[in-house]
C-alpha cells in the first residue's frame, strides 16, 4: 500500500548502503494518540527549524507488512523520534516500524530518540498494563509459532527502544517546550561545528527555506543547481549560507564551504582555492594536492569531481575569474550537485545567467524580527527593558533591519546604563560605527574612481532624486553615468524604483562619513558641503578651497547668510551651487566656469559675475531671483 507521506523532501535517493541521509527524521509514533496533537506540534517545531522529517499521515486501517516505502524511509532517515504514547503497543505497524528502527540503528547509525508521551518509560520496559494487554492479546491473535516469533520481537524490540534515555513528557513538559527542546537538540546534533549559526538569529529560517526552494531540493532534478545570494555587507547573506550548507550538506557524496573567497583570492591565488576546494571533496590535506597554475587546477577539478554529487559554497565572491576557477561548467560535477553564491555583486551573476538558476535578493528584516533580533543582544530577551523603549526603537531606526548592525549595536549596548545609551545614540547622529563601516565599506573600496565619485556625489545630494535628473548633472560633470550608476545598482548599493535612486541610511551614512574624515576639522577642504554649519562657516570665513567641488544646502528653513563678493574666488572647481536665503550686500566678483548646477532660490542680484562663463551648464535654477 503507498504511502501518503506529509515531508520536507531533498534530492533523489542515494543508493543502497549510502552512509548519507535523505531524510533527518522519521517520526514513528501511533496515531490516534498523538497525530492531532503533540506529533502535529512536534513536526512544525522541526519543520520551523528546516529540518527533514517524515511523517506518514496514512490514517486507514493497515495490515502487519511494513510498507516498502516505510522502510526506505527509516533507512534513509538519520534520527528516529520514537513516540510511545498509551495505545503504542496495540499498533502492529508501530512495533514493526520499532524493529526496522532498531535494526536501522545497528547497521546504519540511525540514532533512536525516545519520547515517553503521557507513559510511564516502566511500563514500557515491564510491558505491564495497557502495554501488557496489548502484547496478550496480540499473543490471542497469534496461532501460528511464526507470528508468535514475531510478537517475541515486538517485545524485545520495545524493552529495547525504553531503556534508551529519551524526554518524558511529564517531567520534561510544558508541551511546548518539550517539542522546542527536541527540535533544537535535533538541530544542533545535525549542525555539528555549524550549529552556533542557527542560534539566536531572528528571521533566518524563512530565508532558509526560500534557498532550499530554489536551489529544488524537494524535485529530485539530476541536473547541477546553482543559487545565488545578493545583497549589501551585513545583509544576512554568509549567515544563510552557512546555515543552509550545515544543514543539507550530509546529503551529498562530498561538501566544500569557501569562506571569504575574495579576501582568500587577494592574499593567497586562486590556486590556493582551487586546493582547499579539492581538499574538501575529497578529505585529504591541502599539502598532498599539487597545482602548478590555474589550468592545470580546473582540469583536476572538472576530472576527479564529475562523478560525485557535491554541495558547495562560495561566499563573497567578486570577481569572475574566481567563478571561472572553481566551476567553469556545471558538468565539472555530479548528479544532483547544488552550489550557492554569496556576492555583493549581481553583475557577477547576470555573466553566468545561463548557469545560475535562481538569484534571491536579501532585503532588510522587518521592524518586527529587527526589533527581536536587537533586544536578544542588547537585554538577552525579546522585548526592551522598560525604560529603554524610545532609546531601542532609535537605535533599530538607524539600523535599517541590517542584522549585522544589529547584533554589533546590540552587544555593544548591553548592560550600559540609560545615560550611556543617549550618548551612544548621539554619537550614531555624528559618526557611523567603526565595526559597521568596516564591512559596508568594503563595496565602496572595490568601485572605481569615477565610481566613487558618482557614489558619493549620489550619498551626499542624489539619494531620493530621479534618476534622470542625476544623469544629467553628473554627465555634465564629466562622469558616466549610465554605467556608473549601473555599477552601483549591481553592487547593492543604489536601488532604482520606479526611476528613482534610493539607498540604505547605513549606506549613505557611510558615505556622508568618508567626505567628512577627509578633513574633519577643515571643511573648506573637502570635496562636498551639504550641511548648514559647514557651508556657513566656509563660506562666511572664506576657508573654501580649490579642493570643493560641491555646495548643496536643500533646507530652504536656514539662517540669512550675508556673503562678500569673493567668498567663493578660491573655488575653481565647484561644479554644483544650490544655496538659498544668501544675501550679496556687495555684488558677487566670482563663480566657477565648472558649474553644472547652479540653483539658487533667492538670488539678490540682477546680474551673475561677468567673469562667469557658462559652458557647463545644464541646470540653471533661480526661483524668487532678482537675475535679469
Amino acid at each position: 500500500m503507498a504511502s501518503t507521506s506529509t515531508q520536507l523532501q531533498e534530492g533523489a535517493f542515494l543508493p543502497p548502503g549510502s552512509s548519507f541521509w535523505k531524510y533527518d527524521v522519521f517520526l514513528n509514533f501511533r496515531g490516534e494518540d498523538t497525530r492531532n496533537g503533540f506529533v502535529d506540534h512536534l513536526y512544525s517545531a522541526l519543520h520551523q527549524k528546516v529540518i527533514f522529517t517524515f511523517k506518514d499521515d496514512l490514517k486507514l486501517e493497515r495490515g502487519e507488512s511494513i510498507s516498502p516505502t516505510l522502510l526506505k524511509a527509516i533507512e534513509e532517515s538519520r534520527f528516529a523520534v520514537v513516540v510511545f504514547s498509551e495505545n503504542y503497543a496495540s499498533s502492529k505497524w508501530c512495533l514493526e516500524e520499532l524493529v526496522k528502527i532498531l535494526e536501522c540503528q545497528k547497521t546504519r547509525g540511525l540514532t533512536v530518540l525516545p519520547v515517553f508521551y503521557k507513559v510511564d518509560p516502566s511500563d514500557l520496559r515491564k510491558q505491564r498494563g495497557s502495554v501488557g494487554e496489548a502484547f496478550a492479546k496480540h499473543e490471542g491473535d497469534s496461532s501460528k509459532e511464526k507470528e508468535k516469533q514475531k510478537v517475541q520481537r515486538w517485545r524485545n524490540a520495545l524493552m529495547e527502544a525504553a531503556n534508551i534515555s529519551g524526554w518524558d513528557s511529564e517531567k520534561d513538559g510544558p508541551e511546548a517546550k518539550l517539542v522546542r527542546n527536541i527540535a533544537i537538540h535535533i538541530l544542533k546534533r545535525l549542525g555539528d561545528d555549524g550549529s552556533s549559526v542557527l542560534e539566536d538569529v531572528v528571521g533566518l529560517y524563512p530565508r532558509i527555506e526560500k534557498v532550499m526552494s530554489l536551489l529544488e531540493m524537494g524535485l529530485g532534478l539530476d541536473d547541477p543547481r546553482i543559487v545565488g545570494l545578493c545583497g549589501m555587507g551585513g545583509i544576512g547573506k554568509t549567515t544563510i549560507a552557512k546555515a543552509v550548507y550545515y544543514q543539507i550538506r550530509s546529503r551529498f557524496h562530498a561538501s566544500c564551504y569557501l569562506p571569504n573567497v575574495r579576501e582568500a583570492a587577494e592574499k593567497h591565488g586562486l590556486e590556493s582555492l582551487q586546493k582547499s576546494l579539492l581538499s574538501d571533496i575529497f578529505s585529504v590535506p591541502d599539502s598532498e594536492i599539487k597545482i602548478r597554475n590555474l589550468d592545470q587546477g580546473r582540469s583536476m577539478i572538472k576530472n576527479r569531481a564529475r562523478c560525485k554529487r557535491v554541495l558547495i559554497v562560495l561566499d563573497d565572491v567578486d570577481q569572475q575569474d574566481q567563478l571561472e576557477a572553481l566551476f567553469g561548467n556545471l558538468d565539472w560535477f555530479g548528479l544532483g550537485s547544488r552550489i550557492i553564491i554569496t556576492t555583493r555583486n549581481s553583475h557577477l551573476l547576470k555573466i553566468f545567467e545561463v548557469k545560475v538558476n535562481h538569484v534571491f535578493n536579501i532585503e532588510e528584516l522587518n521592524h518586527e524580527d529587527a526589533l527581536e533580533l536587537f533586544c536578544c543582544k542588547a537585554f538577552r530577551k525579546n522585548q526592551p527593558t522598560q525604560g529603554y523603549e524610545g532609546l531601542t526603537n532609535s537605535v533599530i531606526h538607524y539600523a535599517g533591519g541590517v542584522p549585522l548592525a544589529l547584533r554589533v549595536l546590540g552587544s555593544f549596548l548591553f548592560g550600559r546604563s540609560i545615560i550611556e545609551w543617549r550618548s551612544a545614540v548621539d554619537r550614531l547622529r555624528q559618526q557611523p560605527n567603526a565595526k559597521i563601516q568596516e564591512v559596508l565599506k568594503l563595496s565602496y573600496d572595490e568601485l572605481d574612481h569615477e565610481e566613487k565619485e558618482i557614489f558619493l556625489d549620489i550619498a551626499c545630494f542624489f539619494k531620493g532624486k530621479s534618476k534622470d535628473y542625476a544623469i544629467d548633472v553628473l554627465n555634465a560633470c564629466g562622469f558616466h553615468a549610465d554605467i556608473g550608476i549601473s555599477v552601483l545598482e549591481d553592487k547593492a548599493l543604489v536601488t532604482i524604483t520606479h526611476n528613482q535612486i534610493g539607498m540604505h541610511d547605513l549606506i549613505q551614512k557611510m558615505g556622508c562619513h568618508i567626505v567628512n574624515e577627509e578633513f574633519s576639522k577643515e571643511p573648506g577642504k573637502r570635496s562636498r558641503l551639504w550641511k548648514y554649519k559647514d557651508i556657513y562657516d566656509t563660506l562666511t570665513k572664506k576657508t573654501g578651497t580649490a579642493t570643493i567641488e560641491a555646495i548643496v544646502l536643500y533646507s530652504c528653513e536656514t539662517k540669512e547668510i550675508s556673503l562678500s563678493p569673493d567668498a567663493f574666488s578660491e573655488m575653481n572647481k565647484l561644479r554644483l551651487l544650490k544655496l538659498s536665503n544668501v544675501q550679496l550686500p556687495n555684488g558677487l566678483s566670482y563663480l566657477s566656469n565648472d558649474l553644472c548646477l547652479l540653483d539658487w532660490d533667492g538670488y539678490p542680484l540682477k546680474y551673475l559675475p561677468s567673469n562667469f562663463l557658462p559652458d557647463n551648464l545644464v541646470i540653471l535654477k533661480m526661483l524668487r531671483s532678482c537675475l535679469k
